[in-house]
């Protein structure tokens, strides 16, 4: 049965990764490939700060910044994980638009036995994209 909330849902995933996307073109991405939230007057990152190591989500905002631009490999460089993020948000649209069309609920994709599967994998990618991003550190000598 297709409900009130769900038409909410898709308009919400809907707007809100349009909004993402115009925020990320707006933003001039940073030339350090991090930092760039903080045009958005949020404060640097307290992890990069104490410890002198990027945090899992350093160069997120910077990766969307560039992947905007198309410059795909320096928003890699940025954050590798945040090229699936940008895709996963860019997905949304025609997503959201589908299930508006089709009349369909948001969960019954979440609902799914693959959607979980599709959590944990992106959990891992999340992580490991932090070790790229740590040993590259490393063997970029800084």
């Amino acid at each position: 049965m297709y409900r009130r909330t769900d038409k909410l849902v898709a308009i919400g995933l809907l707007v809100s990764a349009c909004t993402v996307l115009a925020v990320a073109g707006w933003l001039k991405p940073a030339a350090c490939g991090y930092g760039t939230h903080t045009q958005l007057g949020l404060p640097p990152c307290n992890f990069l700060r104490l410890t002198h190591l990027p945090c899992p989500s350093c160069g997120l905002t910077t990766c969307f910044a560039w992947a905007i631009r198309l410059q795909f490999w320096k928003a890699f460089l940025a954050n590798p994980f945040g090229i699936l993020a940008f895709l996963g948000t860019v997905s949304l649209i025609p997503a959201s638009i589908f299930l508006l069309w089709r009349r369909m609920s948001f969960r019954r994709i979440t609902e799914s036995a693959h959607f979980s599967k599709a959590i944990y994998a992106a959990t891992a990618l999340y992580f490991l994209s932090w070790i790229f991003k740590l040993a590259d550190l490393q063997f970029a000598g800084h």
